[in-house]
């Protein structure tokens, strides 16, 4: 007797996409992943019941970019300060979702000094801690205050290494700072902020156009700033750490973007 059914995530494509015009009269909410709606093999009847979420990485990895940049120039510890900042980016894997957040680090950093220098690598995989470690610690040897983990589990490496180093970090997904609080407060401190994906907040907006009757079913919509669909964390540990002015430049940006 369920109205609205939710799955996602791409592992989630191939069984949804052909099983969702088997019950017309459900609508499907699928986060993180588009529907294939123009293959007709993949996606039966169009998967004309089901309403996709993706959410625009590039304008909350833009975010980040500015805030790695800024507070490299401006709010770390004097002795980590650089004029022209050098930044670090660990993705899991070179494809294009991936490549989709380094492009928005890349401009946020050229957005504060076009001098900006990111290095980047790609550990190959998203369950290997011990690799993302390796590549941070040799970003960290290149002189990079801050490294951008976006590789999973794998990116709990890079955590590791910014402990070890005494530098910083920039989580994903979630609020990955106020995850391990708890359990690893010192290791927490070195996640400045972490580069979000709102999937609770997508769902209630999906929610709330379904009631109202304006869930664009059958389509695919891309979640920004505007949106909630992305965003940094703005927990204790970034507001203790993040000067005033900062904050501020990040505010602004924001509503520059929107």
């Amino acid at each position: 007797n369920y109205d609205i059914l939710i799955a996602g995530t791409f592992q989630m494509i191939d069984f949804l996409a052909s099983r969702a015009h088997l019950y017309p009269d459900k609508t499907f909410i699928f986060y993180d992943a588009p529907m294939p709606y123009d293959d007709p093999a993949l996606c039966v009847e169009g998967c004309a019941n089901v309403y996709s979420i993706t959410y625009n990485q590039n304008e909350g990895s833009f975010l980040a970019g500015v805030y790695a940049a800024a507070m490299t120039q401006m709010g770390l510890p004097e002795a980590l300060r650089q004029e022209n900042p050098v930044l670090g980016a660990v993705g899991g894997q070179d494809i294009p979702v991936i490549n989709d957040f380094i492009v928005g680090y890349e401009q946020g950093a050229c957005l504060v000094n076009p001098n900006s220098q990111v290095l980047v690598q790609y550990a190959g995989g998203w369950n290997d801690p011990a690799r993302g470690k390796e590549i941070a610690l040799a970003m960290f040897e290149q002189n990079a205050s801050i490294v951008f983990q976006i590789a999973g589990g794998t990116g709990v490496g890079v955590f590791e290494a910014a402990q070890e180093q005494g530098r910083y970090a920039i989580g994903v997904d979630s609020d990955q700072a106020t995850i391990i609080l708890d359990t690893n407060p010192e290791q927490a401190e070195r996640i400045l902020t972490s580069m979000m994906k709102n999937v609770d907040v997508s769902l209630y907006r999906a929610i709330g156009l379904y009631l109202d009757g304006e869930l664009p079913v059958g389509q695919v919509e891309g979640l920004g700033i505007a949106e909630g669909g992305v965003g940094l964390a703005y927990n204790a540990i970034y507001t203790e750490a993040t000067p005033q002015e900062i904050q501020d430049l990040i505010a602004a940006v924001e509503e520059a973007v929107i």
